[in-house]
């Protein structure tokens, strides 16, 4: 079973399932600085983008679920810390991938316009497969400013202990501008295995990010800390 197909019959709530298996990953605790940030979910999907699953997109809510998930696993009031500000679904093509990840990072895309509703996170699901089709990495690399190489490598390794499929997921990590964006897998299930590794991880780059923002550039290349 591939990590990156979701099954037409899959449910979201199977992004719980065998949550145990992961007993042995202790998570860093959540910082304790981090502030409310605004997540965008992105689909990468043919089939989804032309509602050709009889049950719909389940890869989008699955995401949603995990964060959930995860939140309260950490007991943070994820109503008040988060909200999902954007969310869409696009087919496996270059462009389509760019300028949605462009716009909701602030930069502009290749149609000209500047995003206007930024988000802190941006989750996306779906091809990071080996199908000619799954370019999710590719289109992300594109318009990263700086890649986060071990991240994925390394949640990649532990979820591939559990299940070895895992290990042929293809996603991605790295800061456009000053938002983080992660590439998941298809299915619900690979979603919901990935961001129980990646997730507490992902807590702590948004509070470095966080603190980045609140310091200007000084002359000499130094940052001066802004007054919060």
């Amino acid at each position: 079973v591939s990590l990156d197909t979701p099954p037409p019959e899959a449910h979201v709530s199977s992004v719980n399932n065998d949550y145990n298996m992961f007993s042995s990953f202790q998570p860093p605790p959540p910082p304790k600085d981090l502030a409310p940030f605004c997540v965008g979910i992105l689909t990468v999907s043919d089939r989804a983008f032309q509602n050709k699953y009889s049950t719909g997109d389940l890869s989008g809510p699955s995401v949603r679920e995990a964060m959930s998930t995860n939140y309260c696993s950490t007991a943070t009031p994820h109503s008040s810390l988060w909200n999902v500000k954007k969310e869409s679904i696009v087919p496996d093509e270059m462009d389509a991938i760019q300028n949605i990840l462009q716009a909701w990072s602030g930069k502009m895309n290749a149609d000209g316009n500047t995003g206007t509703d930024i988000c802190d996170l941006i989750l996306t699901t779906g091809g990071t497969g080996f199908a000619p089709r799954d370019i999710t990495p590719e289109a992300t690399l594109s318009i990263l400013d700086r890649e986060c190489i071990g991240l994925m490598s390394w949640v990649s390794g532990v979820c591939s202990s559990i299940q070895p499929l895992a290990a042929l997921s293809r996603g991605t990590a790295g800061i456009c501008g000053n938002t983080i964006i992660v590439n998941l897998p298809g299915n619900p299930r690979g979603v919901g295995e990935t961001m129980k590794v990646v997730f507490p991880l992902l807590l702590h780059a948004l509070s470095d990010v966080q603190k980045t923002k609140k310091q200007i550039p000084l002359t000499d290349g130094r940052l001066e800390k802004l007054d919060d």
